[in-house]
């Protein structure tokens, strides 16, 4: 009875030890290769994750490129990768509104849930579509730093041991977005001022056009999902006519049809800009930005 006493009395503390074990590591970031798990929206959102986390993160984006963020919805897959996550980033200012429910009754308790445009001074809009303000902030390369830098100080916070690195990263990809801003900007310069004009498919430019001395003059769909009337077609048509816009611009996660019908009416031309995904175009934010500002310039600088 002694000996099977002396048993129990040494098997307990081992027990007790391997479900504290077990506590402790349940409640550390990280899959079973030891990297943060991080799911995001938006594919260019998960560019800035993977920039800052390096190979210290696994991200999944849950938008599709050709996907519009504001009415997707996760498959089963997706959920799962959401309950599993370590952090969740997201833009806000309803961008991902749809996405919300599904990843509020899915992720588990106490991870960070943050949203990069917190803290931005937002466009106001009326409408349907916006009634937060108008999201997409990280079209202004400037707002896409603070974005990056969220990301730095999430990963810190949710993975402390790694923030040394995570600082470096940031700070490396942080001066590259500045010459980019530059460069942008540079770019647009050289277009004469009365051409710097914008017709989109729909509202994503104001951030860009402010940053860099543009004017969105006229924008097809205000909210996606609502198609315009032909009172709205032959309103934005006379407008292009009146400004002497040379070129609209499509996004390949809409049907450009429109848009495309009314460049046809107004004689002008049709290019691309990307906004929310890379659309198999580019692999980067940054190679997504120094795209748009391609189109643009070739658009509206003329001969």
């Amino acid at each position: 009875m002694r000996l099977v006493s002396r048993q129990l009395a040494a098997a307990v503390p081992a027990a007790l030890l391997a479900v504290f074990a077990l506590v402790s590591c349940r409640g550390e970031a990280g899959g079973e290769d030891g990297r943060v798990r991080v799911v995001t929206s938006l594919q260019l959102f998960g560019d800035f994750v993977q920039e800052v986390g390096g190979d210290r993160v696994k991200v999944t984006s849950l938008v599709p490129g050709d996907a519009d963020p504001h009415t997707y919805e996760p498959v089963p897959s997706q959920v799962a990768e959401i309950a599993n996550a370590d952090l969740v980033v997201l833009n806000g200012l309803g961008l991902e509104e749809t996405l919300r429910d599904v990843i509020e009754n899915n992720v588990s308790g106490g991870v960070p849930v943050i949203e990069m445009a917190a803290g931005l001074p937002v466009i106001d809009e009326s409408g349907d579509e916006h009634q937060f303000g108008n999201p997409h902030l990280w079209l202004n390369v400037r707002y896409a730093i603070h974005y990056v830098e969220s990301v730095r100080d999430a990963l810190t916070e949710v993975d402390p041991q790694s923030a040394e690195v995570y600082r470096a990263n940031a700070e490396a990809y942080i001066a590259e977005l500045s010459a980019l801003d530059q460069e942008i900007s540079a770019a647009i310069e050289s277009i004469p001022p009365d051409r710097r004009k914008l017709v989109t498919f729909h509202d994503a430019f104001p951030y860009f056009a402010e940053r860099y001395g543009l004017e969105v003059v006229g924008v097809v769909v205000e909210s996606p999902g609502r198609e315009p009337s032909p009172q709205e077609l032959a309103h934005l048509a006379d407008r292009i006519g009146a400004e002497g816009v040379p070129v609209v611009f499509i996004e390949p996660q809409f049907a450009g049809t429109i848009l495309e019908a009314v460049a046809r009416d107004t004689d002008v031309q049709v290019r691309t800009l990307l906004t929310g995904s890379f659309g198999g175009r580019v692999s980067s934010y940054i190679e997504m930005m120094r795209f748009d500002a391609q189109e643009i310039v070739q658009g509206l600088r003329g001969p």
